[in-house]
């Protein structure tokens, strides 16, 4: 047992090194941009979305906070491998009618430029579009 425990932790070290990085990072391809809607709705239409996108996918799990006193949300996507963000929506309101929102994806299959897509077209459709997971 721990000889494959190590070998875990060598397989990651070596996908770490070799710039493989699993999950969210600094060059994970991301976009921002303002909605005409309140945070609160913003922040139900990402966590609805990611929820209904990944119904019968158990191995995800989306975890979602809001915070009331800051006006702002966000919602994280999962994998099964540890606690690996592949997906996030951050939002915070700018005013009372408009949100800022930056949706970030690991940038592999199927956390890539699609899932993406599907992401912010979920928040400016208010409507989950879910064509890059299904």
């Amino acid at each position: 047992m721990m000889r494959f425990v190590r070998s875990g932790v060598a397989l990651m070290a070596a996908i770490g090194l070799s710039g493989c990085t699993l999950g969210i990072h600094k060059d994970s391809p991301t976009v921002s941009y303002t909605v005409p809607r309140d945070y609160r709705t913003v922040f139900l239409r990402a966590q609805n979305q990611a929820d209904e996108c990944l119904r019968g996918k158990d191995e995800y799990t989306v975890r979602a906070k809001v915070d009331a006193a800051a006006q702002s949300g966000e919602i994280d996507v999962v994998a099964p491998f540890g606690s690996v963000v592949v997906a996030r929506t951050e939002l915070r309101a700018t005013d009372g009618k408009h949100t800022r929102v930056t949706q970030t994806v690991w940038g592999r299959a199927p956390w890539d430029m699609a899932a993406l897509d599907a992401m912010r077209q979920s928040v400016r459709l208010d409507t989950s579009v879910c064509s890059a997971y299904r």
